[in-house]
């Protein structure tokens, strides 16, 4: 049956004659201007290009860094382990100068080491010298911790997706101050909505919090706002820690239990590293406040480091033991350094390493670091 509308009876729509390429320019400079604002307030608020975020820090580089371990022609010869005390307490450059080579820095924050040295002592030929960061409680975690599944997964392979995602987020992080993780939108209008505070409370906007900044080399430092004592970014930090430290301590049967779990996982893996000519040095990382009267509470050092110290065939620091390494250095929110005291640590600690390590092994822990010949 023919149809009974004809083309001519469908309306159509006349699209006025408009200079396109004026109303483009004008779109085109207002996106400029926003971004351009929105950048500068980012960079007010020391949020900078080239920091890398903290979830990217703890796995996707950490792999990026890992990886490296596993070329054939690799010439590390230090490896740093441990968590966000380790990451947060080495200044890359200094301790290559104090070292007289680059460490490869494969610390993950809110994770354990112990996991991360199985991998490098039973799948690599590393034997050179490993210092192991420890802090308390979360050092006996030998599990994957907090970051340490997603980083190990980016290790073992992430999606095309998700690899392409990662390196067109670098490439933009190098030069945007505002793709910074600390700087979204929601998070700060929950960070900085003022709300009324009340005496004796903690827990105000405690959430996840911006404590450093990230570079491409896993360089971290602290981040300026949060080493103000006092400052609104530096209690919100405290706010978070007192989150997990209102947990009551652990019975002395737990703590021994903890102490002898790490006895026997670690063990053999210092072993098979010192049969190829490596070997490790434990550090307790320093901490202060609440953080420092918890692990005093608790007497993680009797029960728990000190059976470890004994039970492993390994050289130990406790930073506690030294002031220079302790006490004299600025702790802000209880359990990282500050850039400075960042500074400090990395210069006094290798001459105690040193020291120590002459004192327990009778040799030089240059003779570890010392790059073996290839050509035997």
């Amino acid at each position: 049956m023919p149809s009974s509308t004809s083309s001519s009876d469908i309306p159509y729509r006349q699209i006025p004659e408009r200079n396109w390429g004026l109303v483009w320019l004008i779109s085109a400079a207002l996106v400029v201007a926003a971004v351009a604002s929105w950048e500068l307030k980012a960079r007010s608020m020391q949020h900078l290009p080239g920091d890398y975020d903290g979830y990217t820090n703890f796995t996707t580089q950490w792999a990026e860094e890992r990886r490296r371990l596993d070329e054939p022609d690799h010439d590390f010869r230090v490896l740093l382990l441990g968590s966000s005390r380790m990451l947060w307490a080495a200044d890359l450059d200094i301790l290559e100068e104090a070292l007289g080579t680059r460490p490869l820095q494969l610390a993950i924050a809110g994770t354990g080491p112990a996991l991360m040295l199985q991998g490098i002592v039973e799948n690599t030929d590393f034997d050179g010298l490993v210092l192991i960061g420890v802090t308390p409680f979360l050092f006996n975690r030998l599990d994957e911790g907090f970051f340490g599944g997603d980083a190990l997964r980016w290790y073992e392979g992430a999606s095309p997706s998700e690899y392409s995602g990662y390196k067109i987020h670098s490439f933009l992080s190098a030069h945007l101050g505002f793709l910074d993780d600390g700087f979204k939108l929601f998070e700060l209008i929950d960070h900085y909505t003022d709300l009324p505070e009340r005496d004796g409370v903690w827990d105000l906007n405690a959430g996840e919090w911006k404590l450093g900044h990230h570079y491409a080399d896993r360089q971290t430092d602290m981040w300026p706002p949060v080493e103000v004592e006092g400052s609104f970014d530096n209690e919100q930090i405290l706010a978070f820690w007192m989150v997990g430290l209102v947990r009551q301590p652990e019975p002395p049967e737990k703590m021994d239990e903890m102490a002898q779990a790490a006895v026997d996982f670690f063990s053999p893996l210092v072993e098979k590293l010192r049969a190829r000519g490596g070997d490790i040095v434990f550090v307790r990382m320093p901490s202060s406040g609440k953080y420092l009267d918890h692990d005093l509470a608790t007497r993680y050092r009797d029960l728990t480091w000190n059976p470890m110290a004994e039970g492993i065939d390994a050289v130990w620091i406790n930073t506690m033991d030294y002031d220079e390494l302790s006490s004299e250095l600025e702790i802000p929110e209880w359990s990282h350094l500050s850039r400075r005291s960042q500074d400090d640590f990395s210069r006094r600690i290798v001459p105690v390493i040193e020291r120590r390590y002459l004192e327990a092994r009778g040799r030089s822990i240059h003779e570890v670091i010392g790059a073996p010949d290839r050509s035997d």
